[in-house]
């Protein structure tokens, strides 16, 4: 069984994504990170580019990104964008 992750991303007047995923790939200042689950508690600044959303069963959803930031914190990724 595939271990899942909680992703929230959100922008300041609306959400955008909601939900459970096996991955998310997100556009670090240092480059892009791969975010599995039970990752380490972590916050990282975001550049402009794409954010990739891998759910369960394999679908992707990406999302475009001015920069942001990530926090990941008891198996919880949320990304203010």
């Amino acid at each position: 069984m595939v271990k899942l992750l909680k992703l929230t991303i959100s922008k300041v007047d609306a959400p955008v994504f909601d939900g459970d995923v096996v991955s998310v790939t997100v556009p670090g200042t240092e480059g892009e990170m791969t975010i599995l689950a039970d990752h380490t508690a972590l916050i990282s600044v975001l550049k402009p580019g794409v954010i990739t959303v891998v759910k369960d069963g394999g679908s992707k959803e990406s999302f475009d990104t001015l920069g942001g930031t990530l926090e990941i914190s008891n198996n919880h990724a949320t990304v203010l964008i």
